[in-house]
């Protein structure tokens, strides 16, 4: 497919849903989706073109349109075409339905936007904190442009998210939170049967040192 393709087909399939499509690069189409549609065209994006999910991400754009911005960014790497699914997001009422029951490989991006940006997940299948500090308070949102890059916010020891239990039957084994080998702590608990690993659950980034809110403030 050419870009061309790519939005024609869109646009066919999606004929009342697409806000808007263009190719604001050479082999780049971005398509603007209300956000009530976004599950059902990034369904169809992963699902039926097997495009590879490579990232989410979310930008605080009230001071120029009054909203939030949630892009969803695509490989078609056969076609050698970067697809993002621009979702916008209304600032006084910011939640995004999670594409994650349908593109898993977007729980992880998904939870950050919600942490570091505010914008509410739902149906997500697992919406806890993710890179915020266990202390970190409630509701404070450091990659919104009105959160001073140099605050120091008072610390609340009960936010701490809960572990994940493990499946009846199962044994707890935890690993870390230390590691020679790597970079930063981490804690796992791993779930076993016996000799078999049947779930885990993880804390990581806690060495996260904001360096995407310095480049936004701080940076020229």
């Amino acid at each position: 497919m050419t870009t061309g393709d790519v939005i024609a087909k869109l646009k066919e399939r999606f004929p009342d849903k697409i806000a808007e499509a263009k190719t604001p690069v050479d082999d780049m189409v971005l398509v603007t989706v209300p956000r009530e549609h976004a599950v059902e065209v990034s369904d169809y994006v992963f699902n039926q073109w097997h495009a590879r999910f490579v990232i989410a991400a979310g930008t605080d754009y009230r001071e120029i349109t009054g909203e939030y911005l949630v892009d969803y960014n695509f490989s078609l790497a056969a076609d050698h075409i970067f697809l993002t699914l621009r979702v916008p997001v209304k600032a006084g009422d910011p939640w995004i339905e999670a594409i994650t029951k349908k593109v898993p490989a977007a729980n992880w991006a998904e939870r950050e936007i919600q942490d570091i940006l505010g914008v509410k997940l739902t149906g997500h299948p697992d919406p806890r904190r993710l890179v915020l500090a266990d202390d970190w308070p409630e509701g404070l949102h450091p990659l919104r442009r009105d959160v001073p890059y140099d605050s120091w916010p008072d610390h609340n020891e009960e936010r701490k998210p809960p572990m994940a239990d493990p499946p009846p039957g199962a044994t707890v084994v935890p690993i870390g939170p230390f590691f020679p080998v790597l970079e930063e702590p981490a804690y796992f608990r791993v779930f076993v049967e016996g000799e078999k690993v049947v779930g885990c659950d993880s804390r990581g980034f806690y060495n996260h040192r904001g360096i995407e809110k310095v480049a936004d403030s701080q940076l020229n």
